[in-house]
């Protein structure tokens, strides 16, 4: 062989061939490619989407509840808008002491039926009827409720508005009588003698 030959042949790189796997592989590493990018955009365009939703959900809300504003707004008297009807305050406050009385007759027959009506004290009426607030001495609001228990039978005055005091009472035998009254304690409220307030 020629020394020339020698030296162009030396000096000449050589190709090389890919193999069948390596083709493979390739194909499929570019394949994953474009599947994790195909992904990625259409993961970004529904976010995209989503948000767009959102924001519109949230002006058509944020217009709802302007509107509704607008329309309790409208709704409301002109005249003096702070002031309270002292009929209407008077009536919610009877209202009241009447509810908180009839509370405290439905605890204190859970009570008698156990026992006696004398067991129905305030101690045992506070943790039968939580939502009231019962107490020996007399009565000074629509939730605190003045209580008697004792041989002369069971009775409850409760403070409603203005002077009005409501009485409530269980006599021995089991009849609840009514009554209203100007002295507002449970002992007061054994003088009931009405069939209803």
């Amino acid at each position: 062989m020629d020394d020339a030959f020698r030296m162009v042949a030396a000096q000449m790189p050589r190709t090389r061939r890919l193999s069948p796997f390596a083709v493979r592989v390739s194909a499929l590493a570019v394949v994953i490619v474009l599947l994790v990018a195909a992904f990625a955009m259409f993961v970004v365009s529904a976010q995209r989407d989503a948000d767009a939703r959102r924001a519109a959900l949230a002006v058509a809300q944020r217009a709802e509840a302007k509107a509704e504003a607008q329309a309790a707004a409208a709704d409301l008297p002109t005249s003096d808008p702070g002031a309270a009807d002292p009929a209407a305050v008077g009536n919610m406050l009877d209202a009241r002491a009447q509810a908180a009385a009839g509370t405290a007759v439905g605890a204190a027959r859970e009570i008698a039926a156990g026992g006696s009506i004398a067991d129905a004290t305030p101690s045992a009426l506070m943790s039968q009827a939580p939502t009231a607030l019962f107490v020996d001495g007399p009565s000074t609001g629509p939730s605190v409720v003045s209580v008697y228990a004792g041989a002369a039978g069971w009775a409850a005055a409760v403070h409603g508005a203005h002077a009005t005091c409501y009485w409530v009472a269980v006599a021995t035998d089991g009849r609840t009588r009514y009554g209203t009254g100007s002295v507002c304690t449970g002992m007061a409220a054994l003088a009931a003698d009405k069939p209803a307030w």
